[in-house]
């Protein structure tokens, strides 16, 4: 069987292992830890695959992911811990089918979005596979992901830390690095899945090139589903007439400063 697919069988067992206990205990805390535990597990299964045959640059590539894993998974733990729950589940927690289907879309998105990094940790390097062999693409590609990496969990304690303080948990923070761009998190989220596609291009080829659709697939859902238009919606009902907030949706970009 493609090791790939091994791979997609292996994040959705590990959803549907989560799925019923966090269903009885109807919590919120596993529902948003999940999402990057899927990475996490994709990339051990990566790199435990191609034991024996690693490399420098799998070992660079799954300490990103896993890297990226844990800081995404101790910060949503965190945040929901302070808040209790997520809003976002109330209609669907106590769903048994609903529940379910978000599990397993979960697992889904996670195989999708790992599916260039999966590639490069499961591919046979050379009899040689030290820092010297890994090309210049990789290095960009690792530079961009760190980038990104940094940036989201610069913009996430910012925010974390300033809404902490009295009653700001009900304001709008438009300091730091919000003050650049309205969604700095995301911009540091995009360019790091882009940052570990180009450093797994090196082992992309013929039909693989359909892992395009990695960082793609997170562009679209961020800036389309369940990133930006949900957060807008929200913002501009509660904000409805504010013009603070009116002043600065109109001079701060989204995710690129000046372009979009």
């Amino acid at each position: 069987m493609d090791p790939i697919i091994i791979g997609l069988i292996v994040v959705l067992a590990m959803n549907l292992i989560i799925f019923p206990i966090a269903y009885k205990f109807q919590t919120d805390k596993l529902t948003d830890i999940t999402y990057s535990l899927s990475f996490a597990t994709l990339a051990a299964y990566g790199f435990i695959g191609a034991l024996g045959i690693t490399s420098v640059a799998k070992c660079i590539v799954a300490s990103l992911i896993i890297l990226w894993a844990l800081r995404l998974g101790t910060f949503l733990l965190n945040r929901v811990t302070k808040m209790g729950k997520d809003d976002r589940f109330d209609e669907i927690r106590t769903n048994p089918l609903r529940f379910l289907r978000f599990f397993l879309i979960q697992a889904f998105a996670a195989w999708i979005i790992s599916s260039p990094f999966l590639y490069r940790l499961l591919d046979k390097p050379g009899e040689s596979a030290g820092i010297a062999d890994i090309t210049s693409i990789e290095w960009v590609g690792y530079a961009i992901a760190i980038i990104g990496l940094v940036l989201e969990t610069v913009a996430d304690q910012q925010k974390m830390s300033w809404k902490e303080k009295g009653d700001n948990g009900k304001k709008l923070y438009t300091e730091g690095l919000y003050s650049v761009v309205r969604y700095p998190n995301y911009t540091g989220e995009i360019l790091f899945w882009i940052g570990m596609f180009v450093a797994s291009t090196p082992v992309i080829f013929g039909i693989r090139w359909l892992t395009i659709g990695s960082p793609i697939f997170i562009i679209l859902l961020l800036l389309f589903v369940s990133g930006i238009p949900p957060i807008e919606k929200s913002r501009k009902k509660k904000y409805k007439g504010d013009a603070l907030y009116d002043k600065y949706v109109k001079s701060t970009s989204k995710l690129i400063p000046g372009i979009y």
